[in-house]
């Protein structure tokens, strides 16, 4: 059995890591938009929607960032105050992620390797992300535990796909070469996927009781 103490340092590490490829781009377009030199590719497109841009950056950092606590048990069983109050900033940050992504996908131009498929992809996928967020909050006024950790589960996992496209579309370039749009959007889908199947796999793994040393006995995780 994993200690608790590692468990902690196992999950923060991976969620931390795959939340700083979007923390770091993010980081560099608000330099950008401070007046510092063009990094990124797109900039002039990117720049044309400063205000939701702005908004998704700093809400998708916030979500990324503090939600990876979230998922600590360890950390979660012992600062349960911290992890309400800092759930309900998760809400409000998750929710605006998910539709400013919203936003720039219908009214912001596409980039020229983006599909009409790719869009058509985002925008289900912003859909169920504030759908999940909304569905944890409600489970959670009903004091539905398990059903909140799932659905913020999904919800996070959905957020972090930005993370999980920077491998993909690096193992597609290692291998392939360029990207396509029809390359782009099959390596963006595959991620959100790849989260989402990770995500369902973490809800069933932890909705199995756990045995103790007791015969017939179980115990379950009822924090939240």
């Amino acid at each position: 059995m994993t200690h608790p103490a590692r468990s902690d340092r196992l999950v923060l590490t991976g969620l931390l890591l795959l939340a700083a490829v979007p923390v770091l781009a993010g980081s560099v377009r608000l330099v950008e938009f401070a007046g510092g030199g063009r990094v990124l590719p797109d900039s002039d497109r990117i720049g044309s929607a400063p205000v939701p841009v702005l908004l998704h950056i700093v809400s998708v950092t916030v979500f990324s960032v503090l939600g990876a606590f979230q998922f600590a048990p360890g950390f979660r069983r012992r600062h349960r105050s911290w992890h309400r109050y800092a759930g309900r900033l998760l809400v409000v940050a998750g929710l605006l992620t998910a539709v400013t992504g919203l936003w720039l996908t219908l009214f912001l131009p596409p980039a020229a390797v983006d599909s009409s498929a790719l869009v058509a992809v985002r925008v289900v996928v912003c859909v169920f992300m504030t759908v999940s967020i909304v569905l944890g909050f409600r489970a959670v006024r009903r004091r539905d535990f398990a059903a909140h950790r799932a659905w913020m589960i999904r919800g996070y996992a959905i957020a972090m796909g930005a993370g999980t496209q920077f491998l993909t579309q690096v193992a597609w370039l290692v291998s392939v070469g360029a990207l396509t749009p029809a390359s782009r959007t099959g390596t963006m889908t595959a991620a959100w996927l790849i989260n989402v199947t990770v995500a369902e796999w973490v809800i069933r793994r932890r909705r199995r009781p756990l045995r103790t040393r007791t015969p017939g006995l179980a115990t379950t995780d009822r924090s939240h």
